[in-house]
């Protein structure tokens, strides 16, 4: 009988520390990408989607991207027919749900850009939420639209 009971005990204990150590896979970051802009541009523009499975709502505090010198958070508003852009101090992700950031919409500023990236390649980021939870990934830099350049060329 104590055998069965130490074997329970280690399956629970092994059971719930796997789960722990899976539940920052509830938030993830999806499709991250950042639009290629001219030589002499200082910023560039950044999309992605965040997928927020957890229970509870949860908001990204901050972005840092390894070739930039920072990142905001904004969200491109229209009003009368005209479009202007917003600073947002955080992203509010609902629970069990997800946030596109996307032209038109909220997306990430990057500024003062270490190198000129072209499309195809990669530049490591970090996020961070008011949980203490950081996500690393990458952004993949892909050819941009005429419209995409024409919407953050007054940044």
């Amino acid at each position: 009988m104590r055998s069965i009971v130490i074997r329970l005990s280690c399956l629970l204990f092994f059971t719930t520390n796997c789960h722990l150590a899976h539940a920052g896979e509830l938030l993830q970051i999806e499709d991250a990408w950042l639009a290629e802009a001219p030589p002499v541009s200082k910023v560039m523009a950044a999309y992605m989607t965040i997928d927020n499975d957890r229970q509870q709502q949860q908001q990204a505090v901050a972005m840092v991207c390894k070739e930039f010198q920072r990142a905001e958070f904004h969200r491109t508003m229209d009003k009368d027919g005209i479009a202007s852009m917003q600073h947002q101090q955080v992203l509010s992700i609902s629970a069990n749900s997800e946030m596109k950031l996307e032209p038109g919409g909220y997306h990430v500023m990057l500024y003062e850009p270490a190198r000129r990236l072209l499309a195809g390649d990669r530049t490591g980021c970090s996020m961070e939420f008011d949980d203490g939870t950081t996500i690393e990934f990458d952004l993949v830099v892909k050819k941009a639209s005429s419209t995409e350049h024409s919407h953050h060329h007054h940044h």
